[in-house]
């Protein structure tokens, strides 16, 4: 946010307000923790939403003033609430669940979607004490405690615990528990969390076909792209390590990485990628603002990735014409169809992964071809129109 949104704020309900939702519609609230999220790759959900007759409002504990012009746009309301996403406070997380409490008591609204672990947490216990009728949460992934492999720790492990106590209470009282892969949904339906019937995989945030148009992918010379944060969960270390395997047999061909280090503990040092950054077959982009330029120049998209909820870059990507290199682990799974495009490798290998890298550098009309069968799956099972149909027939429950 600018100094000047910071300044100016937009007028919007607050958790706070005490006047009942006087509204003879139903009320639905989508609750979560970030705000451009939703305006991004929830639009259509939430106008649809909005057209079947529900009195829409997001909550969210961030705002900025072009996003609550977006919703309202929608016909929908922003109400900013209290919540840390990432905070281990239970303090807080008890005052913000209060807060909460208090709000859907008195505004009544006929059902509540909460998407996000803290959210998740928070928001459905709140729902639940005040006596919402119709429940509903959404887990785009499980997150960095139940990457599998790699050292272990204690921190994870007692996350993990914690996270599947929380989920068990909470999720069993939901109607749709919507999922974006099928191996997070197993996980959770095998340790008892919730049940089978409850369940509902769909296939991410949807991708708009228009805005990713689909192109022959260039071959000339061979280019791989990463797109994400530069974190080692996401496989960006043994990338740069293929990378290096690669350059060996390969030497013309490109590997290109577009995203930014952050303050995340688990972000590959400076001193790591600067070792890598002289080679001549490594390029850093750094954080870009639209990726459709790199995606439209690349040849072959790659996510050696430790797990995912369902990549958007992976989708962005077969949306452009791109088959894919990514690792067997949940959610990248998700966007290869072995046999038809794409490449599964183990997860954490990066000598697996430059074979792999390899193979297709060296057969060029394979990666054409891949491409094209790329942009069909995109158009049958990805599209924003396909999901959007998917989210609400089970936000229907």
């Amino acid at each position: 946010m600018t100094n000047s949104d910071a300044a100016v704020q937009p007028k919007v309900s607050s958790v706070g307000a005490s006047s009942g939702n006087k509204d003879p519609r139903a009320g639905f609230v989508v609750l979560g923790g970030d705000l451009g999220y939703l305006v991004r790759f929830r639009s259509d959900l939430l106008k649809r939403l909005s057209r079947n007759g529900y009195r829409v409002r997001v909550f969210t504990p961030d705002i900025d003033e072009a996003s609550v012009a977006s919703l309202e746009a929608l016909g929908v309301e922003h109400v900013k609430i209290e919540l840390s996403r990432t905070g281990t406070n239970p303090l807080e997380d008890a005052r913000s669940l209060f807060k909460l409490f208090r709000k859907f008591r008195d505004d009544k609204p006929t059902a509540v979607f909460a998407y996000g672990a803290k959210p998740i947490a928070v928001g459905i216990a709140a729902a639940v004490l005040a006596g919402v009728p119709r429940l509903y949460a959404m887990l785009a992934g499980l997150g960095y405690a139940f990457v599998e492999g790699g050292e272990t720790s204690l921190k994870r492990n007692i996350v993990r615990v914690m996270q599947l106590g929380s989920y068990r209470l909470l999720l069993s009282r939901c109607r749709s528990v919507i999922f974006h892969n099928r191996d997070d949904r197993n996980l959770l339906v095998s340790k008892g969390v919730v049940a089978s019937n409850q369940t509902v995989v769909v296939s991410g945030s949807g991708i708009d076909l228009v805005a990713f148009p689909a192109s022959e992918a260039p071959v000339a010379p061979v280019r791989f792209l990463f797109v994400g944060r530069l974190l080692r969960s996401k496989g960006v270390v043994e990338l740069l390590e293929a990378a290096s395997i690669l350059q060996r047999d390969c030497p013309e061909v490109e590997v290109h990485l577009a995203g930014a280090s952050d303050t995340n503990p688990e972000s590959v040092s400076p001193a790591e990628l600067n070792a890598y950054s002289g080679r001549s077959n490594v390029i850093f982009h750094g954080q870009v603002a639209d990726v459709r330029p790199l995606l439209a120049s690349s040849s072959v998209f790659v996510l050696p990735s430790y797990r995912e909820g369902l990549p958007r870059s992976g989708l962005e990507a077969l949306a452009t014409g791109r088959t894919v290199v990514v690792a067997d682990v949940p959610g990248c799974r998700e966007i290869v169809e072995q046999g038809v495009f794409g490449e599964l490798v183990p997860v954490r290998d990066p000598v697996a992964l430059a074979r792999s890298m390899r193979r297709l550098a060296q057969d060029p009309e394979r990666i054409v071809r891949e491409g094209r069968a790329a942009r069909l799956a995109a158009e049958e099972r990805f599209s924003l129109t396909a999901v959007t149909d998917q989210m609400i027939e089970a936000l229907e429950r």
